[in-house]
């Protein structure tokens, strides 16, 4: 599974020129998935529980990794931890490790099938966020509070200080998730992960201050296509307080979202 960071990129829509041009963009920067088919198996039932490691590598995606047509997906089944792919590719083509992300395995935020499942409250999904020497640098956690349907996840630092929480906006007193409506293209119906102060809980604002948006972490709208095919799009907006390590971080908090919550979805 590979994933394509692009900076500055505009929201999604499907006809749209800008959106086109984009996304037939290499991007500034690609992240691969190193994780069992033995793990993956087991999303569906307890999401987020699998062993896995996500590297970020710079530069666009090498072309050998990418289907021709641009249609479908290119599937390699994997037992082992790493990736046999990219043994044949020539390593300036993949670029440097800026860093990654991985964790051992865990329970799921929840487990069972289909709308019958349990929430679990101990042992849950994280990601350490380690610099290409191994040094930890930090760390995303998820939550399980009185809670339960207001999902939340911690960031800590690297000497294991609470940063940021990321949660969505609330309603019914605090006990169910605020859908946001109004937004242009992509955001027109979403439930941004706000990035928060870890006291107070207030939003923080984002480093684009000409955006006047909080800072965040959100599922965008694909268009019809997503019935037919899983393809996430996520929009990140980094705290203007972030550094590079926690921004590192944050693309980990980003990426253990997407496997607790878009990876039981059949």
């Amino acid at each position: 599974m590979n994933f394509i960071i692009r900076s500055n990129a505009s929201n999604v829509e499907t006809n749209n020129a800008q959106h086109i041009a984009e996304s037939h963009s290499l991007g500034d920067a690609w992240i691969h998935e190193e994780a069992t088919l033995e793990g993956r198996s087991i999303s569906h039932c307890c999401p987020g529980a699998r062993q896995t490691r996500f590297v970020v590598h710079s530069g666009p995606i090498p072309q050998a990794l990418l289907v021709d047509d641009q249609t479908c997906c290119n599937c390699n089944i994997q037992h082992g931890l790493t990736s046999p792919e990219f043994d044949s590719l020539d390593p300036n083509d993949i670029g440097n490790v800026e860093f990654y992300h991985e964790k051992l395995f865990s329970n799921g935020i929840t487990c069972g099938l289909g709308d019958k499942r349990c929430p679990c409250c101990c042992n849950l999904p994280y990601l350490e966020t380690m610099d290409p020497t191994g040094k930890k640098i930090g760390e995303s956690r998820y939550i399980c509070d009185m809670c339960l349907f207001v999902p939340k996840v911690d960031v800590f630092d690297e000497h294991d200080n609470k940063v940021y929480r990321l949660r969505p906006d609330t309603c019914c007193g605090g006990c169910c998730v605020l859908c946001r409506c109004g937004g242009e293209k992509g955001r027109c119906l979403r439930v941004p992960w706000v990035i928060r102060d870890p006291t107070t809980n207030m939003p923080l604002k984002c480093s684009q201050q000409s955006t006047g948006e909080d800072a965040q972490v959100t599922s965008l709208w694909t268009g019809l296509k997503r019935a037919c095919q899983k393809k996430e799009a996520y929009f990140l907006n980094f705290p203007e307080t972030a550094d590079k390590n926690m921004k590192a971080t944050l693309t980990g908090t980003a990426l253990l979202i997407d496997m607790s919550f878009s990876e039981d979805q059949n």
